[in-house]
């Protein structure tokens, strides 16, 4: 009986387990505690804390009698990382179950604190304190802070914060970055942690020996069903509902049980924001207020497709005329190749080509590049501009047959790479496949940086390229006895940042140029800021395959889910990107002409049409192999082009409010249950327009749903002229190849600007029904 009370109490002896609870002392007041438009309550009977906006609805509460703020101790394993895919292990052990609230008192007018403790049991010496800050920042955002302040000895191991509140089981959550294998994270723990997707996220048995393949080609590893370039430790909910940490360490939004949420932090100090809004779009411009809003996007991406294309000066010139040749809308050539190729093993018998991480053009593959890309740009039957390619990696050029610079040498000598703990004054080296190492710049030096920007612009943009895509902001390993930094800072709390600083610098040589009206500098990975410092993002390599896990389906969910997190204008590669060739049965991965076919529908739908070869083009369907591939590229490029006017002001509200150009159903209607669980089949454009992509093979129709609207309006399909209400059914929808499913909201509301699409919608649809008799 005894011990049953000491229990109860958290007085068992060492080694019992006691239930967690919340003690509130007697002088605690249970008052709500105002900031202005927040009121902040400790409520000694429900024996919780509650967060309500100033008209008094919830925004926050924990749940009853359970501490909303806890510890442990442990080291978290994460793997080397090469190639930048990282593997987390959590280890928690002996956490805390007892937390105190000794006093909450309004410190001044927007601010208020409370104090209290943590410790496994209410003994001395195993207890720490607490502060807990809330301070407004504005009428809908309330910062929050929470500090250890004191320790006992024997807690001075219990270096993490857990931070857990109540939700419900019907409350659904987005965001958290580029998720790319849910939309909604209900029901998921998710590691909030920048790196490599790695060759496939949680595939099942069908999928396994492709991602046995991926292993093989280049060194990648397999990830976890999280892993994504942009990782942000954001959220908003389907009762529109939102927080945010500013921290830069590791952490994890643990959403697995229906009533909770808990957020776990690798630091005793943590930040962040409860903001407040009457709708997940006001939220989303709430957040971005804070994290950045991303640049305008020039208009000449509007004008045609991006043509991705490897293999020389003289090919891409040819490429060019066959794309003039037929009728192809062509806006730029993304030339990833302009350094020069270099063969790489990737084992048992698999070889690809990657590019030379130096900073330089390739004399055998673009002599005078600057010439050719005049001569594009010249050309009187239309402009077309050149988009470059770098990384803050470099590599050693001793084994290329013909250089000027070794750049590598060049940073190591100076100081400028990043080093290893091991090292001395010599670089780590990153492996990135089994036969290429590279150093990386250490952003957090000032004269690395100041030197690197000088690569950029004498060596990259002095060639009068239009942009480029900076890639690679996602591999500064995060082992904190492997790495040292120019500036001492742990790359515990810089891992994260250095997507970020990537994204800065890029943006710095820009503006520096003076550039920001003409570049399109696109990346794939980023944290909180990156947004703000870039104008277009993308989703990085998926699988050439038709799958959820990384194939075209992911990229439709990375897209969307990004959207939650800022990365409002965005793309994807047309036709995907990692692909093995092998004879081994069930391992070959490569692109047919169909999965091209739909990518290229999906695309045209985006903020940039942008093609790629894949990473072994000559295995891969590719848009220039027949009259066919050429008719479908020049179709998807005018039918990307015939958004163009909706889609500038539809961009527009990326910019100037947050809202992402392709937008989750939710944002408009959060409180239909099927709109919440949908992921890739469907998509709004602004607000006027909804998609529903081919996203399976063999398939010429899709199943829509077409959510219930208070306001009695219809979907009219683009290429029919056929009216679906908006009643909340399903309808089977036709969609042969060159027919995406595009649906325009009626009564119209989009001032005409989709005029031009329905004229290029009605026409093309006529001419595949009554074609021109053959001559």
């Amino acid at each position: 009986m005894l011990q049953s009370v000491l229990k109860s109490i958290g007085l068992a002896p060492v080694g019992d387990y006691i239930q967690p609870r919340l003690s509130i002392g007697n002088a605690v007041a249970s008052n709500e505690f105002s900031t202005g438009h927040f009121t902040i309550q400790i409520d000694s009977e429900k024996m919780c804390l509650m967060i309500k906006n100033g008209h008094g609805r919830i925004i926050w509460k924990s749940l009853h009698n359970i501490p909303f703020l806890s510890s442990s101790v442990g080291k978290d394993t994460i793997s080397p990382g090469d190639n930048g895919v990282f593997r987390v292990t959590e280890h928690d052990e002996k956490p805390t179950c007892i937390q105190t609230i000794t006093k909450i008192e309004k410190a001044d007018e927007s601010t208020v604190k409370i104090y209290g403790g943590l410790g496994p049991k209410l003994v001395v010496p195993t207890h720490m304190d607490y502060v807990m800050t809330f301070r407004e920042v504005s009428h809908r955002q309330l910062e929050f802070s929470i500090e250890v302040t004191q320790r006992d000895p024997v807690m001075q191991d219990y270096a993490r914060l857990f931070l857990t509140y109540e939700t419900r089981a019907e409350e659904h959550f987005y965001g958290f970055g580029e998720q790319f294998s849910n939309t909604s994270l209900k029901g998921h723990k998710v590691p909030i942690l920048v790196r490599e997707q790695g060759a496939g996220r949680g595939a099942h048995s069908s999928a396994l020996l492709k991602e046995s393949a991926m292993s093989m080609l280049g060194g990648y590893g397999t990830a976890d069903l999280y892993a994504t370039y942009a990782s942000v430790p954001q959220y908003i909910s389907s009762d529109v509902r939102s927080l945010f940490l500013e921290n830069t360490e590791y952490m994890s939004f643990d959403m697995t049980q229906p009533e909770r949420v808990t957020i776990r932090l690798e630091s005793d100090k943590m930040k962040g924001r409860i903001l407040d809004g009457r709708t997940m779009l006001d939220l989303l411009t709430e957040y971005t207020s804070f994290a950045g809003r991303m640049k305008t996007l020039p208009d000449w991406v509007s004008q045609g497709v991006i043509a991705g294309i490897h293999g020389g000066k003289d090919r891409a010139r040819d490429l060019v005329q066959n794309l003039r040749l037929h009728d192809v809308p062509t806006s730029a050539l993304f030339l990833q190749d302009w350094t020069g190729e270099r063969l790489t093993d990737a084992g048992r018998g698999v070889r690809f080509t990657r590019h030379w991480y130096n900073w330089e053009s390739d004399e055998d593959f673009y002599p005078e590049l600057d010439n050719f890309i005049q001569e594009l740009a010249d050309n009187d039957k239309g402009k077309i501009r050149v988009i470059s390619y770098v990384n803050p990696m470099l590599v050693d050029t001793a084994r290329k047959p013909r250089y000027r610079r070794n750049l590598f040498l060049e940073a190591q000598q100076s100081g400028y790479l990043v080093k290893g703990r091991q090292t001395g004054d010599k670089a780590l080296t990153i492996r990135l496949g089994n036969d290429m190492l590279a150093g990386l710049i250490d952003l957090t030096n000032p004269e690395a940086r100041e030197w690197f920007k000088g690569i950029l612009k004498e060596q990259v943009f002095s060639h009068g390229i239009s942009g480029l895509m900076a890639d690679l902001g996602e591999h500064l390993p995060c082992d904190t006895d492997r790495v040292t930094l120019h500036s001492g800072e742990s790359v515990a709390t810089y891992h994260n940042r250095y997507p970020e600083e990537w994204a800065k610098l890029i943006q710095e040589v820009v503006s520096e140029l003076g550039k920001e009206s003409e570049a399109v500098c696109f990346f794939r990975s980023g944290y909180t800021h990156s947004p703000s410092y870039m104008n277009l993002f993308c989703t990085g390599d998926q699988n050439v395959t038709w799958d959820q896990y990384h194939g075209i389906k992911s990229a439709v969910i990375g897209m969307l889910s990004g959207g939650f997190s800022g990365f409002s204008v965005t793309h994807c590669d047309a036709g995907g990107y990692n692909t093995a060739s092998s004879n081994i049965p069930g391992i070959k991965m490569v692109r047919n002409k169909e999965l091209l076919f739909r990518w290229m529908e999906l695309a045209s739908c985006t903020a940039a049409f942008r093609t790629s070869e894949g990473i072994i083009p000559s295995v891969n369907a590719q848009f220039y192999d027949d009259d066919d591939s050429f008719a479908q590229l020049s179709h998807c490029a005018k039918l990307f082009i015939a958004f163009s006017d909706y889609r500038r002001v539809a961009l527009r509200e990326a910019y100037e409010r947050g809202w992402p150009l392709l937008r989750h159903p939710v944002l408009y209607y959060p409180n239909d249950k099927t709109v919440r669980e949908l992921s890739y089949q469907q998509f709004f454009m602004g607000s006027s327009v909804m998609i529903a992509p081919v996203l399976a093979p063999a398939t010429a129709y899709v199943k829509v749903y077409f959510p219930k609207d208070a306001q009695k309006i219809s979907w009219r399909h683009i290429w029919t002229g056929k009216y679906y209400p908006g009643d909340g059914s399903y309808q089977t929808i036709d969609a042969p190849i060159g027919q995406p499913a595009i649906f325009i909201k009626e009564p119209r509301d989009d001032d005409s600007l989709l005029n031009r699409l329905m004229d290029y919608a009605t026409t093309y649809y006529q001419q595949k029904a009554h074609p021109p008799a053959a001559q």
